[in-house]
């Protein structure tokens, strides 16, 4: 008998089913000669013949029904969810699965600490629903990943997971649409989710509460489908469609009443865009609490302008201490500048060794860990003890072969804002393409030490975190802050390819596109243009901005993907 392809995925599915099978007469103490028998019973004897006489072997079967001929053959259309889980050999199999029960142990830790709180948020607002998928979008997020990359991506991954819960925990405990007569209310400061709660660690009493990344940002990564909702809300209380998605959908969450009602006072700011300062009217209206609107500098790689960041700064301070009744102590500041500057250092190193000719770790689950962690947990004692560990783990794989990736072709950075609405897309580019992509503009935001010598000196460090904070440092700051900084990162990781995300609601980079292409056309580094709406795959799916790529790969650069079962296939019912 010959086999094919066809008949042999045919048998490695009999397979699985006889496996299953197996296994349930076994846990029912039958014995073998019983359990033979009763397979042979339930399963038609001219379909077994290849298993059972060596036609097909075993082998062959198990590893087509745990691998198919690529990585979405362990996929189901549409949906997106696993068949079941990837098979990565045996060592990396059980690893990810040791982490996969822990990230279980963490959920289940906080929903049952609070059972009662939780389920009534579950209930109160439409975009906890997403959290309930976090285990298989996690899955998504390391899909092929071996040794240092999964351990790597693993950690980062479960880390988000154990700050996240201890966020909700602080939000929902202290929620007044949960609890209206609840004392925990006046405890947080609302702050601006673009904007580092580093500001708020002089105080001892209150706390920092960054009040869209719980309801509106990290749910807009998780469920893609999502953000429509609130995006079609706001349109339809009158705002223009071809607003920002993100502080667009922010703005519909807020009509919708969906945020968390806590907070004493609320830190507002004028970046990173002319949409967000469009959403923060609307929310200033609904969270009806004391605003202060921290302006920072739009042309922040000046010094003239530092001056008058530092006073910004100087007021808001006075701000939150008129509205919580506290001092602010300057002394603590300087502890959480001290922890932000070791784990500033520490994301250092990272770049330094991504750098090298084998990159240890990039993709989906280092760009989040440190949006979450520069933002939320800057200096957060967790998130070092992680990062201290992902570091010993990726020092450890310098110059020695690796697991995964075994092959690649090109090096890329990916420039311009990340579209929400497809994380696992560096993913993607590396399994299907053999694109490594070393670095996202998203992950380049302030790295500067902060010099906790004086007062005013830790002042101007703090001021500079926010200045250069998410997008926004290279949004603002005059075209130079965008360009210079790409081709500064090209030369330093040896890229041959940019990844340009056009996101057709931005409209700052479209301005400088000639110079971009002029520049790499001048450099001889093949530019790709990757249309997407950063929160929205009504306008552009994953499915589209997968078969841009494809394009340009094989017309462009002809080549055929290493995974064929990745080009083309449709997950537009997937979160």
């Amino acid at each position: 008998m010959t086999v094919t392809s066809n008949n042999l995925k045919d048998n490695a599915k009999l397979f699985g089913d006889i496996f299953t099978e197996a296994i349930k007469l076994e846990l029912a103490n039958y014995d073998h000669k019983t359990i033979l028998m009763d397979l042979k019973k339930k399963f038609e004897p001219g379909k077994l013949t290849p298993l059972l006489t060596g036609q097909v072997s075993i082998k062959a079967a198990v590893n087509q029904y745990l691998t198919g001929n690529g990585l979405q053959d362990t996929i189901e259309d549409k949906t997106g969810i696993y068949k079941h889980r990837e098979w990565r050999g045996p060592v990396d199999t059980l690893y990810d699965y040791v982490k996969w029960l822990e990230l279980w142990g963490i959920l289940g830790k906080w929903l049952l600490k609070h059972p009662v709180t939780n389920v009534s948020a579950l209930l109160r607002y439409r975009w906890m629903a997403a959290y309930l998928t976090t285990p298989s979008f996690f899955d998504h997020n390391v899909p092929g990943f071996r040794g240092t990359m999964l351990r790597a991506g693993r950690m980062n991954l479960n880390t988000i997971a154990k700050l996240l819960t201890a966020n909700m925990e602080d939000i929902f405990s202290a929620d007044l649409n949960i609890n209206p007569e609840n004392e925990n209310a006046k405890k947080y400061i609302c702050i601006d989710a673009y904007m580092p709660k580093l500001i708020t660690a002089g105080f001892s009493e209150h706390q920092g509460i960054l009040a869209h990344l719980v309801p509106h940002y990290l749910p807009s990564i998780i469920n893609h489908h999502l953000p429509e909702h609130y995006l079609d809300v706001t349109e339809s209380y009158g705002v223009p469609a071809d607003v920002c998605g993100l502080p667009s959908m922010e703005s519909g969450v807020a009509i919708e009443d969906d945020f968390p009602k806590i907070g004493c006072c609320y830190i507002s700011t004028n970046m990173p865009c002319d949409g967000s300062i469009m959403s923060s009217s609307i929310l200033d209206r609904r969270f009806q609490l004391p605003t202060y609107v921290l302006n920072t500098p739009m042309r922040h790689t000046r010094e003239d302008t530092q001056e008058y960041a530092i006073e910004e700064l100087k007021e808001c301070i006075k701000f939150m201490e008129k509205h919580t009744g506290e001092t602010y102590d300057y002394n603590l500041l300087r502890e959480a500048c001290e922890r932000w500057n070791e784990q500033n250092a520490l994301r250092l190193e990272k770049w330094e060794m991504n750098a090298t000719d084998t990159p240890p770790h990039y993709g989906a689950s280092n760009w989040m860990y440190r949006i979450f962690t520069y933002q939320d947990a800057c200096g957060s004692q967790v998130a070092i003890k992680n990062d201290r560990k992902v570091n010993k783990v990726m020092r450890k794989s310098l110059g020695k072969l690796r697991k995964y990736p075994q092959q690649t072709r090109h090096r890329a950075v990916v420039w311009n804002t990340v579209a929400n609405m497809y994380s696992a897309l560096d993913e993607w580019l590396l399994n299907c393409w053999g694109i490594e992509a070393v670095f996202e503009f998203i992950e380049h935001q302030g790295h500067r030490p902060i010099d906790t010598a004086t007062v005013d000196s830790m002042l101007a460090g703090v001021a500079k975190v926010i200045q250069e904070a998410t997008m926004r440092v290279h949004s603002k700051g005059g075209y130079n802050a965008y360009t210079d900084d790409l081709w500064l990162l090209v030369e330093q990781y040896d890229c041959d390819m940019i990844v340009m995300f056009d996101q057709i609601s931005c409209k700052g980079p479209a301005a400088i596109t000639g110079l971009l292409e002029e520049e790499a056309r001048r450099r001889g580094i093949k530019m790709v243009w990757l249309k997407q709406d950063l929160v929205d795959a009504r306008t552009i799916s994953r499915r589209d901005m997968r078969d841009q790529i494809n394009k340009y790969m094989e017309a462009v650069m002809n080549e055929t993907p290493l995974d064929p079962t990745l080009r083309d296939f449709d997950d537009g019912e997937s979160w």
